[in-house]
């Protein structure tokens, strides 16, 4: 097959993390910068010209959960809007970033910003909770380029060995970000040290309470090591 291109901080620096997997693919940013930077594309090519498939968890408020005439529902782990996924959904990171999203009233149709923390540091405002339970004016997002290891080709186009694949952005905000991104984190520098791809991690979902309401939210644990050959095969999507 031809290959196509495509907080509570676990570090306060990104070369601290950067250092401790051994992988300077992390970045304060999006990932799909690079994936698309450097290649024979044009300069001006930039994310927002690339639809790249995106891994969602379902709420039971989510869009796709309410419409009828599908069998999605809360809990459920979909890609690219349509396919639900068997769980556990095992995945490799290629690519991580960092950024931050302000904290907004999406009642009164406001769009949040997303910006690295330079920028929302310039911008003004808190990161830190109050005592009360106030939320942060800005809160800790990541973006994950994933690949996704399944069965049906025409879900997961890339073959490897015996084995498919599909590459996705997973974008983990608000109390996901515990439960998945900081688990990254965590693995990153102190299990997969030798880079972002040396190991897999296996996703499932479950449910938590808050303010008396009950959400779904990720259950990220760590995976196996990956061999040499499949890591340097995934090179060449990152």
């Amino acid at each position: 097959m031809a290959k196509k291109q495509l907080s509570e901080e676990v570090a306060t620096e990104t070369t601290v993390l950067a250092e401790a997997s051994g992988d300077t693919s992390y970045t304060e940013g999006s990932p799909t910068t690079a994936l698309v930077a450097g290649n024979t594309l044009v300069e001006d090519l930039d994310a927002s010209d690339i639809a790249f498939p995106r891994l969602q968890i379902l709420q039971g408020i989510s869009k796709l959960a309410q419409e009828p005439g599908n069998d999605l529902s809360a809990g459920d782990i979909v890609l690219d809007g349509e396919y639900k996924l068997p769980t556990p959904v095992e995945l490799t990171v290629l690519r991580i970033g960092k950024m931050f999203e302000e904290n907004v009233s999406w009642d009164d149709g406001e769009i949040p910003r997303i910006l690295t923390k330079k920028e929302a540091h310039e911008a003004g405002g808190s990161f830190e909770w109050g005592q009360n339970g106030e939320k942060p004016d800005w809160m800790p997002i990541a973006d994950a380029l994933i690949a996704i290891k399944g069965d049906d080709p025409e879900v997961y186009p890339f073959d490897y060995g015996e084995d498919n694949y599909a590459f996705a952005l997973w974008r983990i905000k608000g109390v996901a970000y515990k439960r998945a991104a900081v688990k990254m984190f965590t693995a990153f520098r102190m299990y997969y040290r030798d880079g972002f791809t040396a190991g897999t991690f296996t996703l499932n979902t479950t449910t938590d309470t808050f303010s008396g309401k009950t959400v779904t939210v990720p259950d990220l644990r760590r995976g196996h090591k990956n061999p040499p050959e499949f890591r340097e095969w995934l090179a060449d999507f990152n």
